[in-house]
């Protein structure tokens, strides 16, 4: 009976995970449907602006009469676009087209102080925070630099993602809602809530998600239990959250439980029943197997259980017997058999550990052997990096296996050492490829410079080594940050890997660079500029992504000098 309760309390538990994790699934994929929706539209926003282009001579006034032909023609194709504005080099209005203002052409307004200007100025497409206009809808400020001269200005109205929070969201089940870097809310349900710039970074779910965690119990704002999934969208940082109220799904959770006490009920009715007539039958039988299995274990090997039942408990009794006899036989020698066995599996256990961190990280061993499995981890900010020799191939067909087996292991060597110097762990090798990553196994800020201040020892080592060694090696560095998934792979050959569009990105700095110089993407620039001085490099081609934004490594940055 209490093996019946115990199975039955357990399927109760079974069900209502299944049921929760449901729940979470379908709240997850509404997230992920939003944020694609959103970062499309801001993808396609970006990808119409950058066809605006200027003519070689923007001081000419034909120059901006064209140019206002073509701000009208996108306008009309895009009605997102309230107003676009183009900004000469020096930093002067030189056209202003607008759906709710009065049209300016050469104002000669001064603009260079604009956030939107000073970024777009230096090559990057710059996104503003959320305002709203009278205070009533949501506009974002789009900018780009022109390859003509200057930069391009968009105002865009956001309702198109208010719309797709209503069409995801009802009063009685989910409520979708957008939230900015700064934990205030860009698109809701409650349009209140937003024109009143509420700020939900306090809910334990918002939180979380700022944390990188992926709880998914939180409070809504009126302080009521919910589930809640997010989903983040890259390219402004926004995070789309789905919320659910628990007591929306309390009914299917009673349901179950229901189902489960009834099973309960009539499983210990069997159970009580059935025991009640197998103890007639049974219970001599078994007192007498009882005290010969007491007598055994007490060390009393020489008590034969006498029973002639003339079934199968007597054959059982009979066996019992026949085992006490071979058990005082070796008795004797029991003991030195356990110790020596004891050692062994103590001795197999150190090999498997010591192997264990050898193939995997530190961290993920010690997870592996304390709980027997690694949790699938998601990184919302970790940096990968990645090298390979440019002549590899040619190098290889001319070299010694034994020669070349030996080289590669000598740099890699040298690279674990570097990597394990700066906190970086390596992620795996692939033929002269190397692959490491930082702020995946332990999170950290400063997983970019971690990596950058690796990979310059890196080609720091290689530059050294060519100029003793008979073979030149030349190596090139890629390297970028985003999110990434963690996890290990594998039953009896076990492998740590990531994935995610940052990992073929990085790998993409890679085969972009350059010899002996670091390869660095816009992301990843943001987050070590202020310790290493760059060199833009423009916006290059990348197999698979378009056009990329990178740099190249210089120097770390000289330390500010007082005032």
């Amino acid at each position: 009976a209490g093996l019946v309760v115990v199975t039955s309390l357990v399927h109760g538990q079974l069900a209502r995970t299944e049921l929760l994790a449901q729940v979470q699934l379908l709240q997850a994929a509404k997230a992920a449907a939003a944020a694609t929706q959103i970062e499309g539209f801001v993808q396609d926003l970006d990808q119409q602006l950058g066809w605006i282009d200027p003519v070689a001579n923007p001081a000419q006034p034909e120059s901006a009469a064209s140019l206002r032909l073509d701000f009208i023609r996108l306008m009309r194709q895009v009605p997102a676009f309230a107003s676009l504005t183009w900004i000469g080099p020096d930093g002067l209005e030189r056209l202003h087209v607008s759906r709710i203002q009065l049209d300016r052409v050469a104002s000669g307004q001064d603009l260079s102080a604009r956030a939107d200007y000073q970024a777009a100025a230096v090559g990057r497409t710059y996104y503003s925070p959320v305002a709203f206009f009278q205070d009533s809808e949501p506009f974002l400020t789009l900018a780009k630099p022109l390859a003509g001269g200057g930069i391009v200005s968009a105002e865009v109205n956001l309702k198109f993602i208010w719309d797709v929070v209503a069409r995801l969201s009802s009063a009685e089940s989910d409520n979708t809602y957008v939230v900015a870097s700064d934990g205030s809310l860009v698109a809701h349900l409650d349009l209140a809530a937003v024109l009143g710039k509420v700020n939900v970074a306090a809910l334990p779910q918002v939180e979380g998600a700022r944390r990188g965690s992926t709880q998914f119990l939180g409070k809504s704002q009126s302080g009521e239990e919910v589930y809640s999934a997010h989903v983040l969208v890259p390219t402004l940082a926004w995070l789309v959250f789905v919320d659910s109220p628990v007591r929306a799904h309390q009914g299917a959770f009673d349901a179950a439980l229901r189902r489960t006490l009834l099973v309960l009920a009539v499983a210990v009715l069997v159970a009580v029943v059935a025991a009640f007539l197998l103890a007639r039958t049974l219970v001599k039988p078994l007192r007498l197997l009882q005290s010969g299995a007491a007598a055994v274990g007490e060390g009393r090997f020489d008590q034969p259980i006498a029973l002639a039942s003339g079934d199968e408990l007597q054959q059982l009794a009979d066996s019992f017997n026949r085992m006490a006899l071979a058990l005082k036989a070796s008795y004797e020698q029991l003991e030195d058999k356990v110790v020596e066995r004891t050692q062994a599996l103590e001795l197999e256990k150190q090999r498997s550990h010591a192997l264990l961190h050898t193939l995997l990280p530190p961290d993920i061993a010690d997870e592996l052997v304390r709980t027997g499995r690694v949790q699938a981890t998601r990184h919302a900010s970790a940096t990968l990096l990645f090298t390979d020799f440019a002549g590899f191939t040619a190098a290889a067909s001319t070299m010694p296996p034994d020669v070349l087996v030996a080289e590669l292991n000598e740099i890699f060597a040298a690279f674990d050492r570097i990597c394990q110097c700066h906190g970086v762990d390596r992620i795996k090798t692939i033929g002269d490829a190397y692959m490491a990553a930082a702020g995946v196994t332990a999170a950290c800020e400063d997983h970019a410079q971690r990596c950058v201040r690796a990979a310059q020892d890196m080609v720091a080592f290689l530059e050294q080594r060519n100029t003793v060694s008979a073979f030149k090696w030349h190596l090139r560095v890629g390297v970028h940050s985003g999110p990434v998934i963690a996890g290990v792979l594998g039953t009896h050959k076990l492998a740590f890997d990531v994935w995610g569009d940052t990992v073929n990105l990085a790998a993409r700095m890679e085969s972009a660079g350059a010899v002996g110089r670091i390869n660095v993407s816009a992301y990843t620039y943001h987050l070590i500029q202020s310790e290493f001085a760059c060199s833009y490099r423009g916006r290059l081609s990348a197999k698979g992504k378009g056009e990329v934004d990178m740099y190249f490594v210089d120097a770390p940055q000289p330390p500010a000098q007082p005032a």
